[in-house]
């Protein structure tokens, strides 16, 4: 159902055609299966990617299943550039209903074999780009009254990650980002929730194992015998902006298999 109003005059607000949907990291994995799936509603999608050659291939997809969509080069660790693909957006599209911070870097060093400029980087891209965003469309999002940001975390978030520091921090600074921007602004009928996806068929898990590796790795350590898909993330991402979640917010939404049990 959507945007239906009840008997006490409140509308359940959603996602409605022509809304305009933010993919950042939309040229594969996550970022394509909800640029594509948000397409099929009716979504507007600005896909911010800083590799060209998979942002547009996204592009081109969403247009080849009949959608709307714009693809934006981007460097997500200069807040610069974060300005300008922000400015090109609402010179495209308008303001954005949605924002789905999605992409993220995963740099695989022990602690000690870390450089600091790679944990600041890894932090930049994945915590403070988000923020910059957020804060960019903010106030126009506010002036509309109306808006979703979904944030992709990870379970290295709860569990923590040998080799990934940086990563495990900005994904657990995601958790709670979310709830303090859906503490201040659910006022606005802005709401902010948490993906947190389990081990999934996307390019991060694949760098250190193989594909046959990986299914099996699901058959034997996830409780519903198996690994998942970006389309998984897709269907729960549409259910979050849909008005079958307003009243829905500062929640952290685990999505695994049953791996990890969030309280």
């Amino acid at each position: 159902m959507s945007n239906e109003v009840m008997s006490d005059g409140i509308v359940r607000d959603g996602m409605k055609a022509g809304d305009v949907v933010v993919v950042t990291g939309g040229g594969g994995g996550f970022g394509r299966a909800f640029a594509l799936r948000l397409a099929a509603m009716g979504g507007r999608i600005a896909i911010w990617e800083k590799d060209a050659e998979s942002g547009a291939q996204t592009a081109a997809l969403v247009k080849a299943s009949g959608g709307e969509a714009l693809f934006i080069e981007v460097d997500l660790a200069d807040r610069n550039d974060i300005h300008r693909a922000g400015a090109a957006t609402l010179a495209a599209y308008g303001t954005p209903y949605c924002i789905i911070n999605n992409a993220s870097i995963f740099p695989r060093y022990s602690i000690l074999d870390m450089d600091e400029d790679v944990f600041e980087t890894t932090m930049k891209v994945n915590i403070t780009a988000p923020f910059s965003i957020v804060k960019f469309f903010g106030p126009r999002m506010i002036e509309a009254r109306r808006g979703v940001i979904l944030n992709i975390a990870s379970g290295r978030a709860i569990g923590g990650a040998p080799k990934g520091i940086g990563y495990a921090s900005s994904k657990g600074a995601m958790l709670t980002f979310t709830k303090t921007v859906a503490l201040e602004w659910a006022r606005h009928n802005i709401r902010c929730n948490t993906i947190i996806p389990g081990v999934s068929f996307t390019a991060q898990p694949l760098a250190d194992t193989s594909e046959e590796e990986l299914v099996e790795r699901g058959r034997k350590t996830i409780p519903l015998g198996r690994i998942g898909y970006p389309e998984d993330m897709a269907g729960l991402a549409a259910f979050l902006v849909s008005a079958d979640a307003s009243y829905m917010t500062g929640q952290a939404v685990a999505m695994n298999g049953g791996r990890i049990l969030v309280p």
